[in-house]
């Protein structure tokens, strides 16, 4: 029997699916059949480069980011994903090559995930399992180009009021030193724009 944590995220999970992708309620019963809520520390990493991504998540609770590590040793944040994001390396994933990626927790996360087996059994069972998976590729690519166009803003305040716009709610959960890296600007930078502008309300993740 599941426990009611594990029914919590779950519902979560098809409550989303359902409003953003217009999963059918048969269909939603099925997802607990695939899917498996898995807690992740904080600082741990869900995909390693040089290895294979073995599942793919669904974020319910926290905040993780994708980075890729410089040869001196620096790190660069390249996404920040949070609730109702998903995690993963689809290319490794299905090919079952090494990754290119780095996917680490930036606070303690729970996920719904879904092993290889478990993501080709729910491609062919479920009739429109190919039309869902399609949709939310879609989804990623396009939060994932969201972040790399306002990044893109050689002005540093829009870049600032962009992420703030849109992501306000984890500036007290994570590192500043993140967000900063993230924007490409100095933590000492970040600290005067913050002191600059108010900040934005907070968004309700929950159902965003």
């Amino acid at each position: 029997m599941k426990s009611q944590a594990t029914k919590d995220h779950l519902l979560h999970f098809k409550t989303f699916l359902h409003e953003k992708f217009k999963l059918q309620d048969k269909e939603c019963e099925l997802l607990g059949d695939y899917f498996q809520l898995e807690y992740l520390p904080k600082n741990e990493y869900f995909v390693r480069q040089g290895k294979v991504c073995r599942k793919l998540a669904f974020i319910t609770e926290g905040v993780a980011r994708y980075c890729m590590f410089r040869d001196d040793g620096s790190d660069v944040t390249c996404f920040i994903m949070c609730e109702n994001d998903f995690l993963g390396d689809p290319e490794s994933f299905f090919t079952q090559k090494p990754s290119d990626k780095n996917v680490q927790t930036l606070t303690v996360c729970q996920l719904m995930t879904i092993t290889y087996d478990n993501m080709q059994k729910f491609l062919h069972q479920i009739p429109r399992g190919k039309e869902i998976n399609a949709a939310i590729d879609h989804y990623v690519m396009t939060k994932m180009l969201f972040q790399r166009t306002f990044l893109l803003n050689l002005d540093a305040t829009i870049r600032y009021k962009e992420f703030m716009r849109e992501y306000a709610h984890i500036l007290q959960r994570i590192p500043l030193s993140y967000i900063a890296n993230f924007l490409g600007i100095t933590q000492q930078s970040l600290s005067r724009l913050r002191k600059q502008m108010p900040e934005t309300p907070k968004k309700e993740f929950k159902n965003s």
